[in-house]
């Protein structure tokens, strides 16, 4: 990683100079400090943690408030990446809502942006929060948040015509102050023409090598998830390697091994 703080300029110099941007998702304060020792520069507090921590089938059952907690969780493991917070299901249905549940996450959790899911309806939602000196990300593409209404976990911007919507709903999001733009499912068709058209950084997730960035839920590229997007490579095998430690505990247990002498209190003389 970057020395010292990464902050909003760092990011739009990495997009700029041409160096990816890297991001993962995190949900918990251990998590948080691997990814900053590792070097990961920039973190989504992602409403994902409704399916990955609380094993929910959807984005939508997760609160504010538990967002908001485990984004100052993360805030504290990784004190000095970027941070980024997903703005939850209902949270953001009007400019004044919008502007105060994001200012939460500022104030109260230490993060640098928010992310919302939407669309060029959102224009006025976008520059409320701006306006309120809120670091706003545009999501656009799929949006898990409303899959009920796209058919399903479905890839976006296939046609002529949902491209150019897309690309459009950009335009339209930049010009009233998002200062970053993420695109998920996506052809990089679709990721060029934004990359071209706006001037931020734009992070893709499942939109082709044109990005600025890219990022994927943690828990997929670890290998908790049993089913993943076919953008995401497995990195590891987490769940695996804390299998074979518990069932090595419970073999100790069971055969009167554990606890070992060393690792006993002793009375005193």
């Amino acid at each position: 990683m970057k020395n010292g703080r990464i902050t909003l300029k760092t990011v739009q110099e990495m997009a700029a100079a041409g160096e990816p941007i890297a991001m993962l998702t995190a949900y918990d304060f251990h998590t948080a400090r691997v990814l900053a020792k590792a070097g990961v520069p920039t973190v989504l507090v992602g409403d994902s943690a409704a399916m990955t921590v609380l094993g929910l089938d959807s984005t939508t059952g997760i609160t504010l408030d538990f967002l908001v907690t485990i984004t100052a969780a993360v805030r504290r493991g990784a004190p000095d990446v970027f941070l980024m917070a997903d703005m939850p299901f209902g949270s953001y249905a009007n400019p004044v809502k919008a502007v105060e549940n994001a200012a939460r996450f500022v104030r109260e959790a230490g993060a640098d942006a928010v992310k919302l899911e939407c669309d060029g309806r959102h224009a006025e939602i976008v520059k409320a929060m701006a306006a309120a000196g809120i670091t706003t990300c545009a999501h656009l593409g799929l949006l898990p948040q409303r899959a009920h209404q796209m058919g399903g976990y479905v890839a976006q911007g296939r046609t002529k015509d949902d491209a150019k919507r897309i690309v459009e709903d950009a335009v339209k999001l930049y010009e009233a102050g998002a200062l970053m733009i993420l695109l998920e499912a996506v052809p990089d068709d679709v990721t060029k023409a934004v990359v071209g058209a706006v001037k931020v950084p734009v992070i893709g997730c499942g939109a082709g090598p044109s990005a600025h960035g890219h990022v994927v839920v943690v828990h997929d590229m670890l290998g908790y998830s049993e089913r993943v997007p076919r953008f995401v490579e497995k990195l590891g095998d987490v769940p695996g390697a804390i299998e074979a430690a518990a069932r090595k505990y419970v073999e100790r247990v069971v055969t009167r091994k554990y606890p070992a002498a060393e690792h006993q209190y002793q009375a005193k003389k």
